[in-house]
């Protein structure tokens, strides 16, 4: 193989590669994102006041309940969180790098839920609470007593229902840091369940079903309990992922039960995750990938952003296509846009995925614009 075939070779690989990162920023980007709701010894998602008034907690993670709350003395609990997310991720990431917000945006939402005691009458409680505040760590549980006695466990037959989530005030401020791409806010959807967190639930002795209001068929057992979607899964005092014990389970985006099938237990906390989404797109105007100024996008113009690529320059003609002194992902996209015509710029995501044709017309290009190098 000689040096010039190797290097084309190189080339078209690049360009292959190249193409995949740029369909990945053309995509309206979809952000999976997590957040935990906990009861721990001094901070709750759920109560301020212990059953005997003599423990307070504040808010933990930013979620609190919006109004006072106290064990065995409230049936439900609704409790909110005001989010501020400062993007960090960049075009080179694809914008799914950093925490998936691009760079110079700043998204902030509310979201609250509601959770209620079962049965019907029953009154949202900490086990343990008046007794002391490592007790009162346990996490929720569920009486039929009011007040200062109305301490225990969710027993068999007792539980939680558990609202959707509702996000409001959704706002998207700021404007991307990195030059050459236009922002195009979306939304946050699909907040759900996906897993649940307990110190004293015991796998073999115990069990908890969760069961969908709008399809009851779709059911996931815990413990000892089997549903129809998953079963026998682990809650452990921990909110699950890489090297956690506690089961992930399908995200529970609509309202649910949760109720004691055998034994007793209390829930500690849930994991939830909510997606958001946005578009970006390379913007119109200022940029021009004609690097070498002979009124065409072609091969040669690709090799001089390929040699130059990560690298501070100081004009168009070194790849810099958006004017911001660096050769990047934008610069790229401003030529694939526009590969094969003029300067003029178009956005990327009208632009297709390349058809083999299209990546052999470019091959032929560079080996014609090696050769002429040569």
């Amino acid at each position: 193989m000689t040096l010039s075939t190797s290097r084309v070779l190189c080339c078209a690989a690049a360009i292959a590669l190249s193409f995949a990162a740029v369909e990945a920023q053309a995509a309206p980007v979809v952000a999976t994102k997590r957040t935990t709701l906990n009861h721990s010894t001094d901070t709750s998602a759920f109560f301020t006041l212990s059953v005997d008034g003599t423990t307070t907690w504040t808010g933990e993670d930013g979620w609190a309940p919006i109004a006072p709350t106290q064990g065995a003395v409230a049936t439900a609990v609704t409790t909110k969180k005001s989010f501020s997310i400062v993007g960090d991720s960049t075009a080179l990431g694809n914008w799914v790098d950093g925490n998936r917000i691009p760079a110079g945006i700043t998204l902030a939402f509310d979201a609250e839920l509601t959770i209620t005691a079962l049965p019907t009458g029953s009154y949202l409680t900490l086990p343990g609470a008046n007794s002391s505040i490592s007790a009162a760590s346990r996490g929720i549980g569920v009486t039929q007593t009011f007040g200062a006695t109305g301490i225990n466990d969710i027993n068999t037959g007792a539980g939680l229902e558990v609202s959707a989530v509702t996000v409001s005030n959704v706002n998207f401020t700021g404007a991307l840091a990195e030059a050459g791409f236009t922002f195009a806010p979306g939304g946050v959807s699909g907040f759900g369940t996906t897993v649940f967190r307990s110190n004293v639930f015991q796998e073999a002795n115990h069990g908890m079903v969760l069961t969908p209001i709008n399809d009851p068929t779709q059911t996931i057992g815990f413990g000892k309990a089997t549903g129809t979607v998953a079963s026998n899964l682990v809650m452990d005092n921990n909110f699950g992922g890489v090297g956690a014990t506690s089961s992930v389970f399908p995200r529970q985006t609509g309202p649910y039960t949760l109720v004691v099938t055998e034994g007793a237990g209390c829930i500690k906390g849930f994991a939830m995750e909510y997606d958001v989404t946005y578009d970006v797109s390379a913007s119109s105007g200022g940029i021009d990938a004609d690097f070498d100024g002979d009124g065409n996008v072609d091969g040669e113009d690709f090799l001089t952003w390929q040699q130059n690529f990560g690298v501070a320059v100081a004009t168009n003609e070194q790849g810099d296509a958006d004017g911001n002194a660096t050769v990047d992902a934008a610069d790229l996209a401003a030529w694939q846009s526009n590969f094969g015509g003029g300067a003029a710029f178009a956005a990327i995501g009208a632009v297709p995925e390349p058809a083999a044709a299209t990546l052999g017309a470019i091959m032929l290009t560079s080996v014609a614009a090696l050769r002429k190098r040569r």
